[in-house]
Order: C-alpha cells, then structure tokens, then sequence
C-alpha cells in the first residue's frame, strides 16, 4: 500500500511539473514580425514602430505605438496595410504622428491612440 502511495505520489509531482512547464511556455505564434524602423516623439515619452507580420504567405504591414520603455509587442496598430508597403514616419508636434505610404489599400486606419493623433497621408 505504501508503495502504490509512494507511486502515485510521484505521479502527481511528474503531472504538477509538466503542466506547470506547459504552462509557462511562451505561446506558439504562427506568424512572424520583423521590426523594420522607428521613430521617437519629440518628447520622448512614445516610439512608433513599423513592422512586418508574415503569416505562411500572407505579408502585413504595420504601424504600432507603445510607450518609449515598453518593450515591442505586436499589438498597439494604428495602420494596417497588404503585402511589402513602404511607409515613412513623422512626429510634427510632440502629440501627432504622420504616417506616410504609397499603399494602395488599407486595412486598418486608426485617427488616435491614447493621446497621440494620428493622421495617415497616402502618397501616390
């Protein structure tokens, strides 16, 4: 009896172990984002990124602001477009960033974040 308490007991430690590596793994992500260029406000509190996501053959581009210290994470999207777009950033004034691209569609088109405006100018 001692024994088959002894085997389960360990059973369980193995199970706690192995769920709790599960669970501290970092999430599998089948997409891939490459950071290719940022720009810093005038005032240094913010940092836009712009930033590819490739997902199996599908290409994004984006446009993401976070806080200056904040490490990159692929969320915070203020523009959105298809496939390999050039895009040029700006900060005219400490609380406004220009997005320039010659995109010819968008996906996503936000006109803030946070207390940033943001204003998007398709060059063509």
């Amino acid at each position: 009896m001692k024994l088959l308490l002894a085997l389960f007991a360990a059973m369980l430690a193995i199970g706690a172990v192995s769920l709790w590596f599960w669970r501290a793994a970092p999430p599998v992500s089948p997409c891939d984002d490459e950071v290719l260029s940022e720009a810093a406000s005038p005032d240094a509190r913010f940092v836009a990124a712009v930033y590819q996501r490739r997902c199996a053959e599908a290409v994004t581009t984006h446009v993401a602001l976070r806080p200056i210290g904040a490490k990159f994470r692929p969320h915070g999207d203020v523009f959105v477009a298809p496939g390999y777009t050039r895009i040029a950033l700006r900060w005219p004034e400490e609380r406004q960033l220009l997005v320039e691209s010659p995109a010819q569609r968008v996906l996503l088109q936000e006109s803030s974040w946070r207390s940033i405006a943001v204003r998007v100018v398709l060059v063509r």
